[in-house]
């Protein structure tokens, strides 16, 4: 799904921690109440909001045609969509990070002792010594 691809690339660019639906609705309550064409009236995070959202429709080729035709229920499908996009980069990113984060606490040419699996959280975190000693 085309939504998916851009709501990833979305949450890697621009917010990883977006509630595209949230996001979606108040954007375009500010539009139809014409609340974006002043933005000197708009409150600092209301600002933030619709300058995320704009980035958002830069990227999403026709969104803003869509979602001006759409009934609410295709507006929330549309932000579920991206959303669904946005929590896939999210995870992708964490995933390669632990792995990564492994690799950095380990000394060069050495090994951790006791040994960190990679596929096995229970061993990670306060739990380590080294991993334990990093988070306090």
């Amino acid at each position: 799904d085309s939504l998916v691809h851009h709501g990833h690339h979305f949450g890697w660019a621009v917010h990883a921690f977006c509630n595209t639906q949230t996001l979606l609705t108040n954007t375009i309550v500010l539009m139809s109440e014409g609340a974006s064409d002043n933005e000197e009236s708009l409150t600092a995070i209301e600002r933030k909001e619709y300058s995320i959202f704009r980035e958002l429709l830069c990227m999403v080729p026709g969104l803003e045609a869509r979602l001006m035709i759409s009934l609410e229920e295709e507006v929330m499908s549309i932000g579920e969509h991206i959303q669904k996009g946005v929590n896939g980069a999210r995870a992708d990113d964490t995933k390669g990070m632990k792995s990564a984060i492994i690799d950095w606490i380990t000394p060069k040419g050495q090994s951790l002792n006791p040994h960190i699996p990679r596929n096995v959280k229970t061993e990670r975190g306060f739990n380590h010594e080294c991993t334990g000693a990093l988070l306090c």
